[in-house]
């Protein structure tokens, strides 16, 4: 009987391994092609194929089942398309993509090429969804912990981080199976399953870590990358230190600019007297219903008011009227503040909180160190004193050090989450085969905000090999600074 039941386990775990062998074998890269249900696509509607392609959950173990990733391919306007496409891998981590076919479609990021998107796991249409029931729960304590950092708020803000990842597990997540370098083998899938040979590269904020860990990992695959604004690798300063030397520069800026000098002789002092007031006396401003909060109001401290500020320098477009805002702040003027806040707070609500911070507690050993006493609000809003209590760390991003693959590397002057010379040290690292370009006054996402930086980039997919041709970088218009108060 002992032998007729060892026998048996036996025949049953051989014949598991052997069901794991044919699963592993049966799980191939395929598009499955599905409906283009995405918003304001009419227009390109031709010019889209839509679909999904299912990644292991565990690329080391395909037998462990399958999430599926939007994928969505733009058809070049000019037929027929060049073999090697571009794949645009965006940032975040935890933003959607595919939503913004329509947009993404509208200006080729390189002549004769197809265009790629693809949601990354946990992102936009792809699955699985982390934390589903607490995303809200997420934001709003992100959120108050921004406007006011007390204990109360920093502990409601790590216990609403906690129980997302509770949520996750309940629902049969395996935590792990989340991090750059899954992400990459999952961009890799993808490329298999669309018949790919080579693509082009292009990255954009935290889409620059995938990109390069991509060109470390899987070079031969890769024609040309772009890195545009990077997220910079390990060891990453504080966020506030990077902030403060975005915004100084464009204090710096000002001073130097005959119309902004007039108006506002020191904004940098200016600045500071806007946070000390608010920090007295935060100001009441009103905000519009659909966003769903309570009283349809925000009281705009001094600790949401320098997250705004911030978040403004991202974006070229508010740059005219930036110093206006921070003269309304010093003044008490909410008029214009309300909608700004409303504008940031609805893109803000468009990311998986639950998903970024999945990926980067697997990612970034800095966010497991204690924070100097004091530390700044734009620190203590990030995952520091989370991700040691998420999981442990995962495989880290790489740089491809020394890497033959033709590389761009664009930097904005007032970019806050990388200055240029973060930009410049990573494109040495390296080596030769990368060009850094630093574009005066702009901030995150070069090609998003300048046609130049555009031009040289498609230039580049086309012709990687040759030297950038640079000389429309200084001939980018002046920032028309406004005296009077202006939407941004």
């Amino acid at each position: 009987m002992r032998c007729l039941v060892r026998n048996f386990v036996m025949f049953a775990v051989a014949s598991i391994g052997l069901c794991d062998i044919a699963a592993a074998q049966s799980l191939a890269p395929v598009f499955v092609p599905g409906n283009c249900d995405l918003p304001n696509i009419t227009a390109v509607a031709a010019r889209l194929r839509c679909g999904t392609v299912r990644v292991p959950r565990d690329h080391a173990r395909p037998q462990a089942g399958t999430f599926a990733l939007a994928v969505v391919i733009i058809g070049s306007e000019q037929q027929p398309a060049l073999a090697d496409p571009v794949v645009y891998i965006n940032g975040g981590p935890g933003a959607p993509l595919t939503a913004y076919a329509a947009a993404q479609a509208r200006t080729a990021y390189a002549p004769r090429r197809d265009l790629i998107l693809v949601d990354q796991r946990g992102t936009g249409r792809s699955e699985p969804r982390v934390c589903p029931d607490r995303e809200r729960a997420l934001f709003e304590a992100s959120l108050a912990l921004a406007a006011q950092d007390t204990p109360d708020t920093a502990t409601a803000h790590l216990a609403a981080y906690l129980g997302c990842r509770d949520e996750g597990i309940r629902l049969g997540l395996d935590l792990t199976h989340f991090g750059t370098r899954v992400t990459v083998e999952d961009f890799d899938w993808v490329r298999r399953a669309l018949g790919i040979a080579r693509w082009n590269l292009y990255g954009e904020s935290y889409g620059t870590t995938v990109a390069m860990s991509l060109a470390a990992l899987h070079a031969e695959t890769i024609r040309s990358l772009v890195l545009d604004s990077i997220y910079p690798p390990e060891p990453v300063p504080l966020w506030s230190a990077n902030v403060d030397q975005a915004r100084e520069a464009f204090f710096a800026h000002c001073a130097q600019d005959a119309a902004c000098a007039t108006s506002f002789p020191d904004l940098s002092a200016l600045y500071r007297m806007a946070v000390s007031r608010l920090a007295q006396e935060p100001l009441s401003v009103e905000l519009p219903p659909q966003l769903r909060q309570y009283g349809d109001r925000a009281q705009l401290t001094a600790d949401l008011f320098e997250t705004l500020i911030s978040r403004l320098l991202y974006f070229p477009p508010s740059y005219p009227a930036l110093p206006n805002i921070i003269k309304s702040a010093r003044a008490g003027d909410g008029h214009d503040l309300g909608r700004i806040i409303a504008l940031e707070i609805a893109a803000s609500l468009t990311q998986s909180r639950g998903t970024h911070a999945a990926v980067e507690c697997r990612d970034r050993p800095h966010f497991r160190q204690p924070l100097p006493a004091g530390a700044h609000v734009l620190d203590r809003i990030q995952l520091y004193g989370i991700c040691d209590k998420w999981l442990e760390l995962g495989p880290a991003p790489l740089v491809p050090t020394g890497t033959r693959v033709p590389t761009l590397v664009l930097a904005g002057e007032f970019d806050p989450v990388a200055r240029p010379a973060q930009s410049r040290l990573v494109a040495d690292m390296m080596g030769p085969a990368a060009h850094q370009i630093t574009f005066p006054r702009l901030g995150h996402n070069i090609r998003q905000f300048s046609p130049c930086g555009a031009r040289i980039a498609a230039e580049f997919i086309d012709n990687p090999d040759r030297v950038p041709d640079t000389s429309c970088v200084d001939r980018r218009p002046p920032i028309g600074f406004t005296a009077k108060r202006a939407a941004p």
